[in-house]
């Protein structure tokens, strides 16, 4: 092979090496979550850097191997995790801007460190070793890796659930903040479940604003079996498909209904329905799915990989579900979200609309 088809192979080859050693950094970047790096520097100040034996210092051992270490923080400054500034033995490391995600117990709301400890959980891994067997039998992979449900998953493992539900609570954190201040519908109820609220985190920021409220944080037992006691909330296990907590005013839904089919969410809203009293009322949130799949391949894949299917459905397939399931439509709003905007459709249960009745 001649030097310049050498040269242009090599190039052609590195961008190959580069797509079969993707999970590497993913994997070597859990390693420094787990020895909670970013917190060890950032607990210094938010400008400082430290040098490879002030690191080892605070490390929770006597004897940390200081070479394993240095190549970690070197190729984790090359990903841009880490600012590394001299070299060898005088190399210093201080936080960058994408960095100051990954506190682990630094106060900050809208880590990223749960998902990329659900993501690069052994769990959770494991079913891209059998993404291909979706398109030669049509199954789903988490399923196929583990042969049940990641919900069930986390039922069956408890350190597993652990890392599922502070990813749900911070998935959480990453819009409510902005539904509370945006949505006014909050202000005049009395009591509201939230089903399928994982640990009570939407329902804590909830209360946060209107601490009038009497809180239902609602989901399956073992998820609010490790769910914290939050003041003014009330945790109660059980499966939506065969009930919904009743005796609130209003039930609250979000980015619940997207991880099922059709006939699973006529099922949960019909339930929703029986639950409510007269004029009681629905408040379901969920993201633009074609939206939020046309502009990020690498969420289409992902959930294709972890859910069974996922449903492309629109303003109006919403809509439709809703009314179909005996609810009346008061209003629909849309809030701009991290990767898609987010619609709010306000529901009220009202026995003469005439729609269907649970």
């Amino acid at each position: 092979m001649a030097g310049e088809e050498l040269e242009k192979y090599g190039a052609q080859a590195q961008e190959a090496f580069d797509i079969i050693f993707s999970p590497v950094p993913a994997l070597v970047l859990k390693s420094a979550l787990l020895l909670e790096i970013p917190d060890i520097i950032a607990r210094q100040g938010s400008n400082a850097s430290l040098s490879l034996h002030e690191i080892a210092a605070r490390l929770p051992t006597q004897n940390p191997h200081l070479d394993y270490l240095s190549r970690i923080l070197r190729y984790l400054s090359k990903k841009g995790i880490f600012i590394q500034s001299g070299v060898g033995g005088e190399a210093r490391y201080a936080l960058s801007d994408i960095s100051k995600h990954f506190f682990v117990k630094e106060k900050n709301p809208f880590s990223l460190v749960p998902t990329a400890m659900l993501e690069t959980s052994e769990v959770s891994m494991a079913r891209w070793h059998h993404l291909h067997e979706c398109v030669l039998q049509g199954c789903n992979a988490f399923e196929k890796a583990h042969g049940k449900s990641i919900y069930a998953c986390g039922k069956d493992n408890p350190d597993f659930n652990n890392v599922l539900n502070d990813y749900m609570a911070a998935h959480t954190m990453t819009a409510i903040g902005q539904i509370v201040n945006h949505y006014q519908g909050f202000k005049d109820l009395k009591s509201l479940v939230d089903v399928g609220g994982g640990n009570g985190t939407a329902l804590r920021e909830i209360l946060k604003v209107y601490p009038h409220i009497r809180g239902i944080n609602f989901d399956l037992p073992h998820v609010v079996a490790a769910a914290p006691e939050i003041p003014g909330i009330e945790h109660v296990g059980g499966s939506m498909f065969e009930s919904v907590p009743s005796g609130t005013d209003a039930i609250f839904i979000k980015k619940v209904l997207l991880d099922w089919d059709d006939t699973s969410c006529m099922k949960i809203l019909e339930n929703c329905h029986k639950a409510l009293p007269e004029n009681g009322k629905l408040i379901l949130i969920e993201e633009a799915v074609p939206d939020l799949l046309e502009k990020s391949a690498w969420i289409d894949i992902l959930y294709m990989a972890r859910m069974t299917e996922i449903i492309n459905r629109s303003e109006e397939d919403w809509s439709k579900m809703v009314q179909d399931s005996g609810f009346s439509i008061l209003k629909i709003e849309w809030l701009p979200g991290m990767f898609a905007k987010m619609l709010i459709i306000e529901a009220t249960k009202s026995i003469s609309n005439g729609n269907k009745v649970g």
